[in-house]
């Protein structure tokens, strides 16, 4: 009877604690505007993991253990793994030139001697001088930023010849080589580098019958899950698959960057890793991006310890805080040096507790009392939360912390915007307007400010159901990719079929429409019949292809 009350009480007692975690994780998630979250994290042995909120901000269907989710770089580590049981096996050598192995690459310049210098090692430590992203559609040859080995430069180009490299010499095609290398020894069952179409398209978006199926590519197309993902890592903590003595390399310095932070020698690349040495703690890390996909572990080999997480979103700016919260602060203070974090990252939690406490009616009496006990903020920070607001329709809050923003850095033109912004959506257009027009008067080259402007002095309107003539699903004439134009509020949302990302456009003329972070426009015209019936993005035809 003892034996049974200890057990009860014990797992009581860790399930209190994990729905505790929960709490405190979901909390995190709301404060940044995050939409959900799927993690997993192993400590003194023992695996916990957590499945929070929805895949994509607009999404019914809940992250379970098994949704999949796009991995970014976090394949690079992967496919590093792989390499290092080539070599382990004498099937290629870290120094050697990786010409030798390929003979000819097309991506190369032939006349350019430098290419041929380029080794395994040196992609796998970002040392290749390689530009950073494979660029497939200008056929010019690829970059080369300084001569191989001379210098630091992050590259998936890197890791796209170096697959192709490997696919050669073991004549095996990428995905058949690491379900063999990886993915079966190790039991990760749901990763992969090509995406299916039993996959979730409203996740991943969907597979498109009018496209040609994307290459599989090392540098970011694996598609995974925390649980596998963890696996992967507990094994690599363990040395699984590896000579001790590869392992041991692969944890080493191989690089030293050029960050701020390489002045007191804490943040360097292993292979196919970074390294944080610092604080009594060594670990080993990698994010991942891509599009909205936002990833990032952190294990520390000397503990055994691993954390992973999946989500969408400006989620890195959260990583301090997941991190403190299930590998405790000290890790999270080593992990500082790789800003991805707030500006002041012990500042904004506090304003995050202060704010859920006190409330937005006084947002100058919280600053105030933060600031007499030393916090600071940045524009940035307070900037990135209040559009977190503005996103979760939480105009008045959002309202208050432009406010508060443009007192603190009164000669900001993104202060003033951010308040017009918020009192738009609360329908003040006088308030509105004049804080556009002193934006305007601190930065006369803002094209947005003068759009906003010019949508609020014709009076163009922008309420749902004026936008609702707009909706519709339109075809793009060149390759048949679709784009879903909805009506949100006061803006249009365009969602990407390929992909699922969004873009927002607001109103500044009758059927002229423009976005602001990367400048487009989306204009409409009519038909005979006087039916909206064609888009144009940028000025490229997007022809309606009615249901």
């Amino acid at each position: 009877m003892k034996n049974i009350l200890c057990f009860l009480f014990s797992f009581l007692t860790v399930a209190s604690l994990k729905a505790q975690t929960e709490k405190q994780l979901q909390t995190i998630l709301e404060d940044n505007g995050l939409p959900g979250i799927q993690l997993a994290c192993t400590v003194n042995g023992k695996t916990t993991a957590y499945n929070l909120g929805t895949a994509k901000a607009g999404l019914k269907k809940p992250v379970t253990s098994a949704t999949i989710f796009r991995a970014g770089s976090l394949g690079k580590t992967v496919f590093a793994y792989a390499v290092l049981r080539l070599c382990d096996r004498g099937v290629l050598s870290l120094d050697t030139p990786l010409m030798r192995y390929i003979g000819s690459y097309n991506r190369y310049d032939p006349k350019d001697p430098r290419y041929s210098m380029i080794t395994a090692r040196m992609v796998l430590s970002h040392t290749s001088g390689l530009a950073e992203f494979p660029d497939f559609e200008t056929g010019e040859p690829v970059r080369l930023l300084f001569a191989p080995g001379s210098g630091y430069s992050y590259s998936g180009e890197g890791y796209w010849f170096l697959q192709k490299v490997v696919e050669k010499i073991t004549a095996m095609p990428f995905e058949q080589l690491m379900q063999q290398e990886v993915f079966k020894p190790l039991g990760m069952q749901s990763s992969t580098y090509v995406q299916s179409n039993n996959m979730d398209a409203e996740v991943l978006g969907p597979v498109s019958p009018d496209l040609a199926p994307m290459l599989p590519n090392a540098a970011f197309s694996l598609l995974t899950n925390a649980h596998d993902y963890n696996v992967f890592l507990q094994n690599l903590l363990a040395g699984k698959g590896l000579k001790p003595a590869t392992q041991k390399l692969m944890f080493s310095r191989q690089t030293k960057t050029p960050s701020a932070a390489d002045t007191d020698k804490t943040f360097n690349w292993g292979l196919g890793v970074g390294l944080e040495q610092g604080n009594k703690q060594n670990l080993i890390w990698h994010w991942g991006k891509t599009d909205d996909f936002i990833s990032l572990f952190v294990a520390n080999p000397g503990k055994g310890q691993s954390l992973v997480f999946f989500t969408r979103g400006k989620a890195l700016k959260a990583a301090d805080q997941i991190v403190s919260l299930f590998l405790g602060r000290q890790t999270a203070l080593t992990m500082r040096a790789q800003h991805f974090r707030y500006d002041n990252p012990d500042a904004m939690p506090e304003l995050f507790a202060a704010l859920r406490k006190h409330g937005f009616d006084d947002v100058s009496k919280i600053f105030n009392g933060l600031a007499r006990k030393g916090k600071q903020f940045s524009e940035a920070d307070l900037n990135y939360y209040g559009n977190v607001l503005l996103k979760q329709g939480k105009n008045r809050e959002a309202l208050a912390i432009f406010k508060q923003q443009a007192t603190l850095f009164p000669q900001s033109p993104l202060a003033y915007s951010r308040v017009a912004a918020a009192a738009e959506n609360l329908g003040g257009a006088n308030l509105a307007l004049t804080s556009y027009r002193k934006a305007l008067m601190l930065d006369s080259t803002n094209v947005a400010t003068i759009n906003h402007i010019k949508a609020l002095e014709k009076g163009a309107p922008t309420s749902t159901a004026h936008l609702k003539m707009f909706e519709g699903k339109y075809k793009r004439a060149d390759n048949g990719m679709f784009l879903d134009i909805s009506a949100v509020g006061n803006k249009l949302v365009i969602t990407q079929s390929w992909d699922g990302g969004q873009l927002e456009f607001f109103r500044v003329d009758e059927f002229d429409f423009y976005n602001e972070e990367p400048g487009f426009t989306l204009k409409f015209t009519k038909d005979e019949q006087g039916r909206i019936w064609k888009a144009f993005v940028n000025d490229r035809p997007l022809e309606w292809v009615r249901k």
